[in-house]
């Protein structure tokens, strides 16, 4: 759906009149007493608290206007006329009626013919997310990896996986988002800190804002939580795992099919598949993220030290003081407080001083001394040596496991047949157990000749003091595979 489809075209014109600053209060005051009553609130109970607003605010010097599309209404002559309590009533009306013209509110008549204000769904997340944009709230980031960690680990995920995989991924993104706020909110204070125009300022922006907000609730936690560093590499083994578990991803895909999240079959692999590539990605590229938020966190230091350094030069000085007072008595040549007679003369006798001293006598210039390398020698490799390294190189080669060894291993035990159990392939010495390691890496892209099916229940062999899952080998054609790819 576009968004224009789910929410009115003209609901944002509330913020772009002369009481935008009022219908922002009273939008986050609505919110407020939609959190608190369930069913709806009293149209009578939130006119009352409307009131109170605009009584508050013209207290503080902020009036409400009548705006342009107001002026018709019969209502709006009224808003001027009788005392202060029945404007502020009126003008409460006002406000309430041009939300509901707006569709920010429902008004809706129940029983004892009672009006009642609900929100639609769009205006009830919106005003949450403004409200959010508004609070100072402390972020717990080590509960995003513990939470993640425990939908794709715990009985969740056992019990329904497609659900837990999704889940893990939206509890992934807020992670990542997250981050992505404590990163901008960094470049905001160092603009904010670059522009103040006093030390004092300064001093008051790093410790009441910046400390207060950024350092003490996120970045401090951010860097002495150990919960992320903890979980991070369980819940990549968790995913790796699921991925490379055909059994497992066929259970998710059936979760998500019954739970009617996807359409259809193909659509469910893609997406859970995408999902589980998606945390993967986010949980890997952490120190990267990491790295960026400690290096706008020394920039905000950086930039506010030599904002302060500036500052403290510039505000007092010799040259700053002699400044203010030329500003000082121009001013009251200006006013007439101060006789031009008297200040012009006193004013053009200064002058800067100097003594001589040893730093005032001139040094001439060395010239520098023309750079001389040093000689290189050139040794030369014995031949013998040479054919000694080449043939290390080679045996390193010739040693070296390769796909095309494995698949010969792999066929070679095969024979004639069509498929064999992998515990043909049970190892009785080293090489053969760094063989069958290479067997369970390539045996699943079919580019080797030969493919690892799973049987039934993802069993574990003990051979020979060696363990290693159940599969059955099968032999493919690999020329129609390499051509398909």
């Amino acid at each position: 759906m576009k968004l224009f489809e789910v929410i009115p075209e003209r609901l944002f014109q509330v913020f772009s009149g002369r009481n935008r600053y009022i219908y922002a209060e009273a939008l986050l005051l609505l919110y407020e007493q939609y959190r608190v009553n369930r069913f709806g609130i009293q149209y009578e109970v939130m006119r009352d608290l409307m009131q109170e607003l605009i009584e508050s605010q013209e207290e503080a010097g902020l009036a409400f206007e009548v705006e342009e599309e107001q002026e018709q209404e019969p209502a709006a002559s009224g808003l001027f006329n009788g005392d202060g309590e029945d404007q502020a009533r009126l003008k409460a009306g006002v406000i309430l009626r041009r939300l509901e013209k707006l569709k920010w509110i429902q008004v809706e008549v129940r029983e004892n013919f009672r009006h009642y204000i609900v929100l639609p769904h769009y205006a009830s997340r919106l005003l949450a997310v403004f409200q959010e944009l508004c609070e100072n709230r402390t972020v717990e980031y080590q509960r995003f990896a513990f939470v993640t960690y425990q939908l794709l680990s715990g009985e969740e995920a056992r019990q329904r996986p497609g659900f837990a995989i999704l889940e893990a991924q939206r509890m992934t993104q807020e992670f990542l988002e997250e981050l992505r706020v404590l990163a901008n909110n960094m470049k905001y204070h160092m603009e904010q800190v670059v522009a103040k125009t006093s030390i004092q300022e300064v001093l008051d922006h790093h410790f009441e804002e910046y400390k207060a907000h950024i350092i003490d609730r996120s970045y401090h936690r951010l860097k002495t939580s150990d919960h992320v560093s903890r979980y991070r590499q369980r819940i990549l083994a968790t995913v790796q795992e699921w991925l490379l578990d055909p059994e497992w991803m066929a259970r998710a895909v059936e979760d998500a099919l019954r739970n009617e999240f996807f359409a259809t079959r193909e659509e469910a692999a893609e997406q859970l598949r995408r999902a589980l590539m998606d945390i993967e990605e986010i949980y890997r590229g952490l120190d990267e993220i990491f790295y960026q938020i400690d290096l706008r966190h020394n920039q905000y230091l950086r930039a506010s030290f030599e904002r302060a350094r500036y500052l403290s030069q510039h505000s007092s000085g010799v040259d700053q003081y002699l400044a203010r007072i030329l500003e000082w008595m121009a001013a009251g040549i200006r006013r007439g407080d101060l006789p031009e007679e008297d200040c012009l003369p006193g004013m053009f006798n200064l002058m800067r001083l100097n003594q001589l001293n040893e730093q005032s006598l001139y040094t001439p210039r060395r010239r520098r001394a023309p750079h001389r390398p040093e000689p290189q020698v050139v040794v030369a490799v014995p031949e013998e040596l040479k054919r000694q390294l080449r043939e290390q190189n080679l045996q390193r080669v010739r040693q070296a496991i390769t796909r095309e060894k494995v698949s010969a291993y792999v066929l070679g035990r095969l024979g004639e047949r069509r498929e064999m159990g992998i515990e043909e392939l049970a190892p009785t010495n080293m090489e053969e157990f760094l063989y069958l390691l290479y067997v369970y890496l390539y045996g699943y892209d079919g580019l080797a000749g030969y493919r690892l099916v799973p049987r039934g229940a993802n069993r574990i062999l003990d051979i020979g003091g060696y363990r290693f899952y159940d599969r059955r080998v099968v032999r493919v054609d690999t020329g129609r595979k390499r051509r398909a790819v």
